[in-house]
């Protein structure tokens, strides 16, 4: 098998070896029986047009490639060789979908004066031994004599002289006792042929496939070694028969996500990063980053293929990933948790020290069907943590590894701030001592969850209290990571006091000013007054009045204090366009001191439309509906199936156009009106940056 793409040196190529079984999970073979179909994939952007660019070499044009017929016996020609160790002209032949498979080299003479005379030109066959591989015996010489120049192209075929090598036979007795046709591997147009001006000379070479039993067989290579004194130019192709293989994760309803794995120092394998597995987002929300080449020529910024066949790799690009958040992108929350993104190694030129921007994985070509990942990877299908592994990875590194923990009060009061801490090099080799580049923060943390910047930067260790102590990481000039741990100190905070809980016989109607139902200095007059004080909220919670939405699974409740006896209506994961959506009219702690926020159900023409309680305020759970900052590349992409209006005003008034969905619009900038926020196209207009009308980016 050959090894994927040549993206990475040593280091890289360490990484994509070990998933070399990753796609072969439900893969069946699915023979294309079109009459009209090319039996060849020449790739994306040369499929309806083979690449056939000229090779010069030795005075002489050069040609090699493949031809078949398809089911209605029309011929398809394969893309031409290049050569090496360019891989651009690379191809596949479809399983079931060739007939009348044929190996050519033609031989041109360009000059309109000159006669050139042929050196030496070798045509091997893919079992030829100084290209010997996997499917070196798959690929074959399917004819029962020698070779004969086409007489339709060649200029004299009685001049032309060939010589022809075997694997147990070497010469030109065609007519020796012990020769076996099905041995040749090489036909030589020899030294002395020679080509007047314009004159060409041809040969065909017919081929059997064998085929592994699910039809499909390993690379395998052909190629023209053009010589001219001892010199060869080497003019080459791979190619392989293939299947295309099912891709569950592109059809409705596919729950799979991402596998997250981390490349170890300690035995330089791929393990699976169950630590990491939280942040993975799913698949089919991940479409636009992930893309195939099925013949090796893809490389960065080339365009992808659009479906997968047996053997070809899969190109993750990791810079249009989103955590599972859906907030920010997958590397952002990475680096935020003491991770990365796989780096480039110190031999990847002007890279190195860079993350990855794509990804690329390999599949198998034959006939395994092995559906485990390397090195303890759980079964993909299966579900961790409640969520199914799909057949799509990325690889990660560790550049911190810190944890919570708790510690006794001393009398001393001596804390090591980086006891328990480890900070790995770009090697993913763990560092002996702590970096120069490495820094860190500690914040008291009150009973309300409040932080507080605390003297000397120190967890005191004499009483108790809890801390959150965030490292950072300068890895290099271009990767920054951060960790945060939180520190218990002996008992850790005082219990709080439990949060009266509020009335929930209403709600107010008032959705973008300010006002709230929860209990601000709320008393009655007929009972006992009672005066209560919202608790103080982070920075990351929505804005009283603002609007939320779900983007997993839960549940609205009576009160702060979460209970199964009291839920009032559940809310399923939906896909981004259908999640539900609420008003955050205030906030109160739970008897632990969890932040909850109180809201009303505004999903109109839903059952649960109006309602009121508490919802978490979780990052994980519950994000703004609405869009903060500005997308990176200054595009949006319109994914309401109705599509959006734009407006003249930023009130969305004064109704410019509507864009359908799946549009890409320009974006100048973000505008905030009252609580919500919109875009103002590149032309001036106005939409709105609900999440869940469009998007960032070309999605």
């Amino acid at each position: 098998m050959r090894n994927i793409v040549k993206l990475r040196k040593a280091f890289l190529s360490i990484l994509l070896t070990a998933f070399g079984l990753l796609l072969v999970f439900g893969m069946q073979p699915n023979k294309v029986n079109a009459a009209d179909e090319s039996p060849f994939y020449n790739g994306t952007v040369n499929n309806l047009s083979p690449n056939s660019d000229t090779i010069t070499a030795n005075g002489l044009e050069h040609y090699v490639w493949m031809t078949a017929d398809n089911g209605n016996g029309t011929e398809a020609q394969s893309n031409y060789g290049t050569v090496q160790p360019g891989i651009a002209h690379n191809f596949l032949i479809k399983n079931g979908n060739y007939q009348n498979l044929q190996l050519h080299l033609k031989l041109t003479n360009p000059s309109k004066t000159d006669t050139v005379t042929i050196m030496n030109e070798c045509l091997d066959l893919p079992d030829a031994p100084d290209l010997k591989d996997a499917a070196s015996s798959q690929v074959a010489y399917s004819g029962s004599g020698p070779v004969m120049p086409d007489t339709k192209v060649t200029s004299n075929p009685s001049s032309v002289h060939l010589w022809y090598d075997f694997t147990n036979h070497d010469g030109t007795d065609t007519n020796a006792p012990d020769l076996d046709w099905s041995k040749l591997y090489r036909v030589s147009v020899t030294s002395g042929n020679k080509l007047a001006p314009g004159q060409s000379i041809q040969i065909n070479v017919p081929l059997t496939v064998t085929p592994d039993k699910n039809g499909n067989t390993s690379d395998f290579t052909f190629a023209d070694l053009s010589y001219k004194v001892n010199v060869p130019t080497y003019i080459q192709n791979w190619a392989r028969v293939a299947s295309p293989i099912p891709l569950p994760y592109r059809k409705a309803g596919y729950e799979g996500y991402i596998t997250a794995g981390q490349w170890q120092y300690s035995d330089r394998k791929i393990h699976f990063a169950s630590d990491v597995q939280q942040y993975m987002p799913k698949i089919a929300d991940s479409l636009n980053a992930i893309g195939y080449d099925n013949t090796n020529s893809a490389d960065d910024g080339a365009p992808d293929d659009t479906v997968l066949y047996t053997g070809g790799n899969v190109m993750v690009h990791l810079d249009k990933l989103r955590s599972a958040n859906g907030t920010e992108s997958l590397a952002d929350e990475l680096h935020q948790n003491g991770y990365s993104l796989l780096i480039y190694d110190k031999d990847s030129g002007d890279k190195a020290g860079q993350e990855l921007n794509t990804y690329v994985f390999h599949t198998t070509g034959g006939a395994s069907t092995n559906p485990l990942l390397p090195n303890g990877f759980p079964a993909m299908g299966t579900k961790y943590n409640g969520k199914l592994l799909g057949p799509v990875e990325v690889t990660i590194q560790q550049l911190v590894a810190a944890s919570n923990k708790t510690i006794p009060v001393t009398k001393d009061g001596t804390w090591n701030p980086y006891d328990g801490v480890t900070f790995y090099g770009t090697d993913q080799k763990p560092l002996a001592t702590v970096p120069d580049s490495a820094s860190y923060v500690v914040k008291k943390v009150d009973v309300n969850n409040n932080e507080s910047a605390v003297a000397n930067n120190k967890v005191d260790t004499t009483k108790d209290g809890v801390y959150h102590v965030t490292y950072t990481y300068v890895v290099n000039k271009y990767i920054t990571v951060k960790k945060t741990v939180t520190i218990t100190v002996g008992k850790g905070n005082p219990t709080p006091t439990p949060t009266p809980t509020p009335n929930n016989g209403g709600g107010s109607n008032n959705t973008n000013n300010g006002s709230s139902t929860s209990p601000v200095n709320n008393s009655t007059g007929n009972s006992t007054t009672t005066t209560t004080n919202e608790p103080a909220v982070p920075n990351y919670a929505a804005v009283k009045g603002s609007v939320v939405y779900a983007t997993k699974g839960m549940y609205l409740y009576k009160n702060a204090n979460f209970r199964k006896s009291q839920r009032i209506a559940k809310y399923s994961k939906a896909k981004r366009v259908n999640r539900p959506m609420f008003v955050v009219t205030g906030y109160v702690r739970s008897n632990n001191g969890t932040l909850r926020y109180k809201v009303r159900d505004v999903n109109h023409g839903k059952k649960t439309a109006n309602k009121v309680g508490y919802i978490t305020a979780s990052r994980k759970y519950v994000v703004n509906v609405y869009y903060k900052t500005m997308p990176k590349n200054k595009k949006i992409t319109v994914i309401s199936k109705k599509g959006v209006h734009a407006y003249k005003n930023a009130n969305l008034t004064g109704k410019a156009k509507t864009y359908k969905n799946g549009k890409h619009l320009r974006v100048r900038r973000i505008v905030k009106h009252n609580l919500t926020t919109r875009y103002q196209l590149s032309n001036g207009d106005y939409v709105t940056a609900n999440k869940k009308l469009i998007i960032q980016g070309n999605y």
